[in-house]
């Protein structure tokens, strides 16, 4: 209890598993937030907030995709393939990021609590030879700025 008040429980586990020969680490947190899903969905899944709850991303430029993107074109033809995806689900109020080519990746999904509460679970996987303490450090600090950030600590 900080100030009179309760803290909402934060459960976190990180792990270690098995991606095509690389081995992962795997890092993952349950946090309760003072902010309903629908609203906590619409800040997390817009790219342009990343950075108050990443504190080592900044955004330089980005490409829309207006429609489907045609698979089948040539990759040359569309300056070559994005290094990450940002996909977000409303339906699922559930965020997922990552490389297609490679174990980095992630997801963050939102769920409904009370009407001014809802439930994050952040999820990060990585290569295991990456800076394990850093990787967890900034882990910790994009759970502590959504709190800040979608519940006013």
């Amino acid at each position: 209890m900080r100030g009179g008040r309760s803290e909402p429980a934060v459960s976190a586990s990180a792990t270690l598993t098995a991606y095509g020969g690389t081995t992962l680490a795997e890092f993952e947190k349950r946090f309760t937030i003072t902010t309903g899903a629908d609203r906590a969905f619409d800040f997390l899944s817009d790219p342009v907030h990343l950075p108050e709850y990443v504190s080592t991303l900044r955004l330089e430029d980005s490409t829309a995709v207006d429609g489907e993107l045609d698979v089948d074109a040539d990759l040359g033809e569309r300056g070559g393939a994005p290094d990450a995806g940002f996909v977000a689900d409303r339906a699922t109020r559930r965020i997922t990021w990552g490389r297609s080519d490679g174990p980095y990746g992630g997801s963050i999904e939102v769920t409904p609590g009370t009407t001014n509460t809802s439930g994050v679970t952040l999820r990060l996987r990585t290569r295991d030879d990456a800076d394990a303490a850093g990787s967890s450090r900034i882990f910790d600090q994009a759970v502590a700025d959504i709190r800040r950030v979608l519940s006013g600590r």
